[in-house]
């Protein structure tokens, strides 16, 4: 009797601490609205997953010297990036709805060379861009036409795919790198969830990704373009519908928050998530969206909003282009080795136009004629010949008395 009583005090104790856990959370969540929200939930085991999926693949993973491996002894790293590796075993399909033709241009020359295949779909043809066109009379028609589009066409194995439109920019490798782990056969959908109409689902203006798991479920559901037409009749609520019949297949948006709680998908521009902005509350119309606190983003960030092309093309030189080497540049900032001195280089010149018995003239002399614009060859010919006469006049007089 006593051991049962005990395990029913321990049993009460260990309900009460859970409650007031959850509680201490609630108040932290209230209270904070204006710090980086504090995590109380439990901590994503996404990084723990990675790891354990890339401990699988029997493949070591370590960090490399960015500047040694740049700059340096190449033969040392007899070895492949991460983003490498993760792009061959991770197959990210990019489907992007195309509203302006500039847009299109700086995905296409930005992230989407980065995606292992990438559709434009459009509502009518773009010049310099290959749009899939459709002509639908609902936006849930548009999407359902066009995930039954590459469900059919796809060129390459079918893991993950991501739908966005033509403004946002993407990081597909910290989109590998988060999905690596789960099993693209079996149904996610990812993104930024909202709520409107007591329904849960991923905004569209963030972009979602969808599994192949979760696109057989569809094809599934929705095998005609008929009944994509039949199923949805109004404009801007594709994200919406999609949320709504997934939920009624037992899909639903995965939390894909960090582990400090801040999101990988972001449907605002940098700029807002990272500054203050004010709180106009969520009126009747207004969608109302998990939101986010000023300077919570994740360090995996998957996608925010590009604002405009320029800045696509500015992100893709920050993030791929700029070198950022952790203890300074050394070997970068050396000037290459010089197989010939700068003497050989203009002596050899020389030489090559026939021209060897001026060898002996001086690299000071030989820069003065150089810097003079010629218009040709023969005129600098003419010059050294000339230059190379006078001095042997002045040698052949002698000194002056």
């Amino acid at each position: 009797m006593l051991h049962k009583v005990r395990r029913f005090e321990k049993l009460i104790f260990s309900f009460g601490v859970l409650i007031g856990v959850v509680l201490a959370c609630l108040l932290v969540n209230s209270e904070n609205e204006t710090a980086m929200q504090t995590s109380c939930e439990i901590q994503s085991n996404a990084d723990t997953s990675y790891s354990r999926w890339l401990a699988m693949q029997n493949i070591k993973k370590y960090p490399v010297d960015y500047e040694e491996s740049s700059y340096g002894n190449t033969k040392r790293y007899n070895t492949v990036s991460e983003a490498a590796f993760l792009y061959n075993a991770v197959h990210v399909y990019c489907v992007v709805f195309v509203t302006k033709r500039r847009n299109a241009l700086a995905v296409k020359n930005t992230w989407g060379n980065r995606c292992n295949e990438i559709t434009f779909i459009g509502l009518s043809n773009i010049s310099d861009i290959s749009v899939i066109t459709f002509k639908p009379k609902s936006s849930w028609q548009y999407l359902c036409d066009t995930m039954r589009y590459i469900w059919q066409h796809n060129k390459g194995p079918l893991h993950w795919v991501i739908f966005l439109p033509d403004d946002v920019f993407v990081i597909p490798e910290n989109l590998r790198y988060y999905v690596a782990a789960l099993d693209y056969n079996e149904p996610h959908y990812l993104g930024h969830d909202v709520t409107f109409w007591g329904k849960v689902y991923n905004v569209g203006e963030a972009g979602y990704v969808l599994s192949k798991g979760a696109l057989l479920a569809l094809q599934y559901r929705f095998n005609t373009s008929e009944s994509c037409l039949k199923s949805g009749k109004y404009w801007k609520n594709e994200d919406f519908y999609l949320g709504k019949y997934l939920a009624e297949m037992g899909i639903t948006p995965e939390d894909t928050k960090d582990n400090s709680g801040c999101n990988r998908f972001h449907r605002y521009n940098l700029n807002y998530v990272m500054g203050p902005h004010s709180n106009k509350g969520n009126s009747p119309t207004r969608r109302i969206t998990n939101q986010i606190n000023p300077g919570c983003y994740s360090k995996h960030i998957i996608t925010f909003n590009g604002i405009e092309p320029d800045k696509l093309y500015l992100y893709e030189y920050l993030l791929y282009r700029v070198k950022v080497l952790q203890h300074g540049g050394t070997l970068g900032n050396q000037p290459p080795a010089m197989l010939k001195s700068e003497d050989e280089v203009w002596r050899e010149f020389v030489r090559e136009e026939g021209l060897g018995y001026l060898e002996d003239i001086s690299p000071k002399r030989y820069f003065e004629l150089w810097q003079r614009k010629i218009p040709s060859p023969e005129m600098l010919n003419d010059l050294l010949r000339q230059q190379s006469q006078n001095e042997f006049n002045n040698d052949a007089s002698g000194p002056e008395s």
